[in-house]
C-alpha cells in the first residue's frame, strides 16, 4: 500500500544538481605531493646533521683502536700518559754486586769495608841513634832504639828502648796517626824502667834511610819533657 504523495509546492525554488569542479581534485593531489616531498627533505636533513655530528665527535675523541676498551689496562687500549725520561742520574750511589747477601741470595748487594790505614812501608824496620833530652835541670844523652812492624791505627806496631846510665826503659808503641807516607805519630807505653809511663813520638822520614825522632810527655812533677834524636835504619 503506497502512501499518497503530497502535491508539489508551487512556490518552492527548483534545486540544481551540484557539480564538482575538476580542478579541486588536482589541487588536493598537488598539496599532498608537496607535503610528502617536504617531509622527505626534512628527514634527509636530519639524517645528514646526525651523521655530521657523529663525525665531529669521532675526530675529537681520536681514532679508535681495534679491541680497545674504556679500561686503561685492557688489551688494545692506548696509553693515556707517558712518564718523561730523566737525563739526571740517580743520587743513590751504585752498590757493587756480590755473590750473595746476608740471606745467601745470589746477586744480593754487599757492603765493602774501607781499607784500614796502616803503617807506611817506609817506616818498617829497626831504627837506632843517640838522643838528647833537655829539661829545666839538665841535659842527658842516651841511645834510642825503635823497631817497627806492620799494623793499623790503634794497633801495636812495635817497641822502643831507651839505654840510659841510670836505667834502661822498655816499652811498646801503637799507631796513633798517619800523615801521608813520610810521617807517623806513635803512642808510647813504658812497660819497665824508671821513665815516664806515657808519651807521644813523632817520626818523620828523611833521605838516606834516616828519620827524625821527636818525643813529648809530661813528667810526674808536671814539667814538660822533650827528646830529639836522629835515627838510622840498622835492620
Amino acid at each position: 500500500m503506497t502512501r499518497p504523495q503530497s502535491p508539489p509546492d508551487p512556490y518552492a525554488r527548483p534545486q540544481r544538481p551540484v557539480r564538482q569542479a575538476s580542478g579541486d581534485s588536482h589541487r588536493s593531489a598537488l598539496v599532498v605531493a608537496l607535503i610528502g616531498a617536504a617531509a622527505t627533505i626534512v628527514a634527509a636533513l636530519i639524517g645528514l646533521f646526525v651523521q655530521l655530528s657523529g663525525d665531529v665527535e669521532q675526530r675529537a675523541s681520536g681514532p679508535s683502536l681495534p679491541g680497545a676498551s674504556p679500561a686503561s689496562d685492557a688489551p688494545g687500549a692506548p696509553e693515556t700518559s707517558v712518564a718523561p725520561r730523566s737525563s739526571v742520574a740517580p743520587s743513590t750511589p751504585p752498590v757493587s754486586e756480590g755473590s750473595g747477601g746476608a740471606d745467601g741470595a745470589p746477586g744480593a748487594p754487599t757492603s765493602i769495608a774501607p781499607t784500614p790505614v796502616g803503617l807506611p812501608e817506609g817506616f818498617l824496620g829497626r831504627w837506632q841513634g843517640y838522643a838528647e833530652e833537655v829539661d829545666a835541670a839538665s841535659t842527658d844523652h842516651y841511645r834510642v832504639t825503635v823497631e817497627l812492624d806492620q799494623g793499623t791505627l790503634r794497633e801495636r806496631v812495635g817497641s822502643v828502648h831507651y839505654a840510659m846510665e841510670s836505667s834502661d826503659c822498655y816499652g811498646t808503641v801503637s799507631l796513633t796517626a798517619v800523615g801521608g807516607t813520610d810521617q807517623v805519630i806513635l803512642g808510647e807505653s813504658i812497660q819497665s824502667g824508671n821513665c815516664v809511663t806515657n808519651g807521644r813520638i813523632t817520626l818523620t822520614l828523611r833521605p838516606g834511610d834516616t828519620v827524625d825522632f821527636a818525643y813529648e810527655s809530661t813528667k810526674r812533677d808536671g814539667t814538660r819533657q822533650s827528646v830529639r834524636a836522629g835515627l838510622e835504619r840498622v835492620a
